[in-house]
């Protein structure tokens, strides 16, 4: 019955919606307005993720309007993390390597050497961590902030699916973003973060580079690598199947109700272009709205990648300039913080990625 309902409502509303082009544009301003983009907007306010909202995201893509340049370029300065952070921190690393020269360049190598040379070790893998902390807290948090960001953006998507009676599509984002919510992201916090973490701060103590924390670390960060990479390709793949076998499915509908609407004497053809005409801003407004939801999940993530990615890019430049100074060891440790850092930064990309992948039933023409 609901069924019929929803094919008599179909074959018959598009002779009132679209009998002239301008009321085109008019049938899809009124599908925007059964979009309540509120929470979205809420939230996207309370995560500093930018100017322009969801809401007015959403109409300026709908109304196929450019956003202002001057908008668009302040979002990027707020989004974008400042640089001159990244140069303090590789300056910083750059005069412990140059102090760690001097110290032995100065000292006796027997015992005042050594004491020095231990006080220095000490001193640097303090420095690293302290200086590794922030961004190992904000990686932590911005996983997390996946999580929350889709369950804000779940409920307008189902929503939006089950009004348009893309029913099967409807169905299947919430058991893709449950399995993202109850596995894969527990996998990411629970496993592979600790992983690269302890494996970092082993690579850190053992300051010499030679001793078996330093192998364990590695053993670890690579064993963090090859969890992530398992888990991320196993969910992207069920879910792309998934989302295509749904799109499909709800592609019938359209089928089925061209061919009932053209099987009609004399004025099945007319009809058969309405609902397709129906159709194409159905999927029109969806496409829309799952784009926006994108955005906002980019928006508010965007920040602590880009962090993330400049304090490991200057861990690594670090290591790379200061090797002739101090020598292979201190040039060791930074290398393998800038390790942790980056599985670190594949987690949030990894978490992006599958987030992303989850509303992947609100893009594409649905068969």
């Amino acid at each position: 019955m609901k069924r019929a309902a929803i094919a008599l409502l179909i074959l018959f509303l598009p002779l009132l919606l679209f009998a002239e082009s301008d009321e085109t544009q008019d049938a899809v301003d009124a599908l925007v307005g059964t979009i309540d983009l509120s929470e979205w907007d809420a939230w996207f306010r309370d995560n500093g993720a930018g100017d322009v909202l969801p809401s007015e995201i959403l109409k300026q893509l709908v109304g196929m309007q450019a956003s202002d340049a001057d908008d668009m370029a302040g979002i990027l300065r707020k989004l974008t993390p400042s640089i001159k952070p990244m140069l303090a921190k590789t300056a910083l690393l750059m005069g412990l390597a140059a102090f760690g020269a001097a110290i032995g360049g100065i000292t006796d190598p027997r015992a005042i050497g050594e004491t020095a040379g231990a006080a220095f070790r000490i001193c640097v893998s303090v420095t690293v961590l302290a200086l590794s902390l922030t961004e190992i807290r904000g990686a932590l948090d911005a996983v997390r902030t996946v999580e929350r960001t889709g369950e804000v953006l779940l409920p307008a998507i189902v929503g939006y699916l089950t009004f348009s009676g893309f029913t099967n599509s409807a169905s299947l984002v919430p058991a893709s973003y449950a399995l993202l919510s109850d596995v894969v992201l527990r996998v990411l916090e629970g496993c592979v973060a600790p992983a690269a973490i302890i494996g970092g701060v082993l690579i850190v103590l053992d300051a010499n580079g030679t001793g078996r924390l330093n192998a364990i670390g590695k053993l670890l960060q690579r064993a963090a690598k090859w969890v992530l990479g398992t888990a991320c390709s196993v969910y992207l793949m069920i879910t792309a199947v998934r989302s295509a076998v749904a799109r499909n499915t709800d592609g019938l509908l359209l089928k089925t109700t061209k061919h009932a609407a053209g099987s009609i004497p004399a004025i099945g053809s007319l009809l058969s272009e309405s609902v397709d005409s129906a159709y194409q801003c159905l999927h029109f407004v969806k496409n829309a709205l799952g784009l926006t939801g994108c955005i906002a999940l980019l928006s508010v993530i965007w920040k602590p990648v880009i962090s993330v990615f400049l304090t490991r890019s200057s861990l690594r430049a670090a290591a790379l300039l200061s090797e002739p100074l101090s020598g292979k060891p201190y040039a060791e440790l930074l290398r393998g913080m800038g390790d942790t850092l980056h599985v670190l930064m594949l987690s949030e990309l990894a978490a992006i990625a599958m987030a992303l992948m989850t509303f992947a039933p609100m893009l594409g023409t649905g068969g």
